[in-house]
């Protein structure tokens, strides 16, 4: 009793020492915590993974190889060292040969996607501008026909929009399960198609550019520039996305008048508007031309839906519009949903308690607010002639508001996934 009574007495004549040893001690427990539930996680992963490397190939078939496209700049230059270290050990031990190749600006992995060759896959270790450059870079390069060269993800960036929807990430722990999952994806070869947008500027003359790709989503307004300015509140810490929202709310530089024309065609299952008469190149031998070559695209072009490609127009103003691709949408992803496009329009005024509402509600991955949906298949926004510059964001990356088409490339690249979500 003496003992305590003493120690009591010293914390309060040292109350400041015992606070800062308390703060001490609790983080050394969770630090240490958290290590050792990490070690036994890693654990359990590289013992799956050595189950692939240990099993048998033929002689004459050459170990399965990989391309991995890293982006060292990626969740503030932690990419490379978590790559080392939760990644490459599962892709080694399972017997995957792999070729790293780092990028060095933006837009290098477009032109890394340009010198590769004889890869059974390419891996994204990034963010979602990563992974929206690689997927850019292979359908140029392929003019669009890469069924047959799987794509993987390694959500190693500071967004990982559709890796979240694939392999669901949170705090440290998770996040660590999160790329473990993804790369034993990649490992055990279980794929899923994907949609991609692919966005064409409009020019005078109503012809476009190059086209780039995204894999999530196209977003402009309020929203999409108060998340654009989280970075600028690092001192806030952890709290810094809420603080985006809070002192924004009032602030004319945001996007709060999203004006365009906007003119969109319905979702189609498919349809002979869809698809192009397919080029079946012929093969050599004479028996091959008593067998009559089918394409997968075949069966489409006896169907005929006048509703395909009819235009529909609408004046929009609002102060938020959203375009997204079922792959980060799991309550409507699934395997017999018809592809399409999801636009969600906003009010076309938002208050200041209603946008910090919103704002909160998507930091938690909660829906906001939206005044209507249109389910497209394709989507032309004519924005109204801005004051000032203004931005869309397409998979985070930013890019200058001009007149664009939106077409829909319905399950046209394949990912890699867990198993149990194959068939969702």
């Amino acid at each position: 009793m003496l003992v305590i009574v003493k120690t009591a007495k010293t914390i309060r004549n040292h109350w400041k020492k015992s606070a800062f040893a308390t703060a001490l001690i609790t983080y050394g427990v969770i630090y240490t915590k958290n290590y050792l539930q990490t070690q036994e996680l890693m654990r359990f992963y590289c013992q799956q993974a050595a189950k692939y490397g240990k099993q048998s190939i033929p002689l004459n078939i050459d170990p399965r190889h990989i391309t991995v496209i890293l982006n060292p700049n990626a969740n503030k230059r932690k990419a490379s060292e978590e790559f080392e270290k939760y990644c490459a050990p599962l892709l080694h031990l399972a017997g995957v040969s792999v070729d790293v190749k780092k990028t060095e600006s933006e837009g290098h992995a477009k032109k890394l996607i340009e010198e590769i060759a004889g890869t059974d896959a390419i891996v994204v270790a990034g963010g979602d501008g990563t992974i929206s450059e690689v997927v850019t870079g292979l359908l140029r390069k392929t003019n669009e026909n890469v069924s047959n060269i799987p794509l993987g993800i390694l959500p190693l960036g500071r967004t990982n929009t559709v890796a979240k929807v694939y392999f669901s990430q949170g705090d440290k722990h998770e996040k660590v399960r999160a790329l473990a999952e993804a790369t034993m994806a990649v490992i055990e070869e279980a794929i899923k198609p994907a949609d991609v947008m692919k966005i064409e500027v409009m020019n005078e003359e109503n012809t476009s550019n190059k086209p780039v790709y995204a894999v999530s989503c196209l977003k402009w307004g309020a929203y999409r520039d108060a998340e654009a300015k989280k970075d600028s509140y690092w001192y806030f810490g952890p709290f810094r996305s809420y603080a985006t929202y809070i002192f924004n709310g009032f602030k004319s530089k945001l996007s709060w008048n999203c004006e365009a024309v906007i003119s969109y065609s319905t979702p189609c299952q498919g349809c002979s508007n869809c698809y192009k008469q397919p080029q079946i190149t012929p093969k050599n031998g004479w028996f091959s031309r008593f067998v009559k070559e089918e394409h997968p695209q075949a069966k489409y072009l006896a169907i005929n839906n006048p509703e395909c490609n009819k235009s529909h127009e609408k004046k929009i103003m609002t102060a938020d519009l959203a375009l997204s691709t079922l792959n980060i949408m799991p309550d409507l992803s699934k395997s017999n949903e018809v592809p399409k496009l999801v636009m969600e329009i906003g009010p076309e005024k938002v208050q200041y308690l209603d946008f910090l509402k919103n704002g909160f509600k998507l930091e938690k991955g909660e829906k906001k607010d939206v005044s209507e949906v249109i389910e497209a298949k394709t989507v032309n926004i004519n924005p109204k002639v801005q004051e000032k510059e203004v931005w869309f964001s397409i998979d985070n990356e930013e890019y200058e508001v001009k007149p664009v088409k939106i077409t829909l490339l319905p399950k046209i690249i394949n990912v890699f996934c867990r198993k149990e979500s194959i068939n969702l």
